[in-house]
């Protein structure tokens, strides 16, 4: 039997997101407070899944550059595992859901401020018809848990 990795990001394509311009709208410093991974799609019989969106919420505690609506912020991210709790620096993009993703440049490279009237990007995952954001987060709770600190 032949495996095939796959990275699940919601209903958003990983090479539509990459063909959005490589900037960021804000860069802090923060602490992952809470940490919730969305429910697994299937892809088959033959593939594993690596790393799928996740709802991270930060307690902000020093903006480099741009500005948040708030201290506390729930941002998506793509990642396999549940991130070491420290404090660190997060560069982040804004969505069309009115939140962040997390940016994380493939190469290592740094990435510059995004232009005034860049439009956002879609979010890492989408809920259908009738849900939300929240309820998405909400069934990852029941069906996996979280990770507070």
């Amino acid at each position: 039997m032949r495996f095939t990795a796959a990275i699940l990001v919601g209903l958003v394509a990983p090479s539509a997101a990459l063909a959005e311009p490589a900037c960021y709208d804000a860069k802090v410093r923060a602490l992952s407070v809470d940490q919730v991974p969305s429910e697994i799609g299937d892809c088959g019989s033959d593939c594993i899944i690596m790393s799928w969106p996740w709802f991270v919420d930060l307690r902000v505690k020093r903006v480099f550059d741009g500005a948040l609506p708030s201290k506390m912020i729930r941002v998506l991210t793509v990642q396999h595992t549940y991130r070491v709790s420290r404090e660190r620096t997060w560069v982040l993009r804004k969505n069309t859901a009115g939140g962040y993703n997390v940016v994380v440049p493939e190469d290592g490279a740094a990435l510059a401020r995004c232009s005034e009237g860049v439009a956002a990007v879609e979010p890492y995952i989408r809920p259908s018809d009738g849900h939300t954001l929240d309820a998405l987060r909400e069934a990852g709770i029941r069906r996996y848990g979280h990770h507070t600190n």
